[in-house]
């Protein structure tokens, strides 16, 4: 059976550069599986990053979505062009995924919402997460196949050392999960390590915060996480300047034992904590 990414590869003279960390997922039926997961469709406008030799971006062009494809590889964004460049719907941005915004890409296409997929560099996955917040309710959904351990840490539950700030933003607005695990074999060449496929959806119904509430939330989040093995009493007196009365104002407001430590709080909780604060703020502007 042919296979259309060793084909392309093979048809333009190309090899996976070391030196940008490239790995061609070349497993036709984990291709399948996401393709099935993102189940795209007409009227969609999907943003691939790094989308390599188009192999995927060309099965959701099939299905009628609109795709910016974004890759820095100038080798392959040749290819790219050549393959899909006359195809309607498909525009390409040969750039650095670093560079690129998300909201600056969904108003250019004057798109209600976006639909992320990728497989993302390792060194790049926080900046692509942290996008998708920024991007707030204009996110219909994400799909990315990512490192094993960073997906782990994006659905780790409290109490562990793999939940963290990402853990904790992710979660307060999206549902998060570990949709499919993927073997190094799957690729070429094979990572040392094993991939995971993150599906990331807005939540339904009510959110612990609002999305405007965000920057306060995440300036809360990394301050505490900065000395993660402190309890929050420690912390929130040495980052939000508290004295021992407005410490036990908080506590009594949120309903939180400050003697715990950040990674022990569930996203919920840390909303809580937030509007304590600011309603111990505005108290004392009072």
């Amino acid at each position: 059976m042919s296979n259309p990414v060793l084909d392309r590869l093979h048809q333009h003279g190309l090899r996976p550069r070391k030196e940008l960390g490239q790995h061609f997922l070349v497993d036709l039926r984990v291709i399948d599986r996401l393709v099935q997961l993102i189940a795209p469709g007409p009227g969609q406008t999907i943003l691939e990053y790094g989308a390599g030799l188009g192999v995927l971006t060309e099965r959701l062009l099939d299905a009628g979505a609109r795709v910016v494809a974004v890759e820095l590889d100038d080798d392959l964004a040749r290819i790219l062009d050549l393959e899909l460049g006359h195809r309607a719907g498909f525009r390409l941005l040969h750039a650095d995924l670093a560079r690129v915004s998300a909201a600056s890409v969904r108003d250019e296409e004057g798109a209600p919402d976006l639909r992320l997929v990728g497989n993302l560099p390792y060194q790049l996955t926080s900046h692509v997460l942290f996008g998708v917040l920024d991007l707030g309710p204009a996110v219909r959904d994400a799909v990315f196949m990512v490192q094993r351990e960073v997906a782990e840490r994006i659905v780790a539950a409290p109490g562990g050392r793999q939940y963290g700030i990402l853990s904790v933003l992710l979660q307060t607005w999206f549902e998060v999960k570990i949709a499919m695990r993927v073997k190094p074999g799957a690729f070429l060449p094979p990572p040392r390590v094993e991939s995971a496929v993150l599906h990331i959806r807005p939540r339904a119904g009510a959110t612990p915060l609002a999305w405007d509430e965000r920057p306060a939330l995440a300036a809360l989040v990394k301050s505490v996480f900065n000395e993660r093995r402190k309890v929050l009493r420690n912390t929130l007196k040495k980052f939000q300047a508290l004295d021992e009365s407005a410490l036990e104002c908080c506590a009594a407001q949120s309903g939180i034992d400050l003697g715990r430590r950040p990674e022990t709080l569930s996203a919920a909780e840390f909303a809580r904590l937030l509007h304590a604060l600011r309603r111990g703020s505005a108290d004392a502007e009072d």
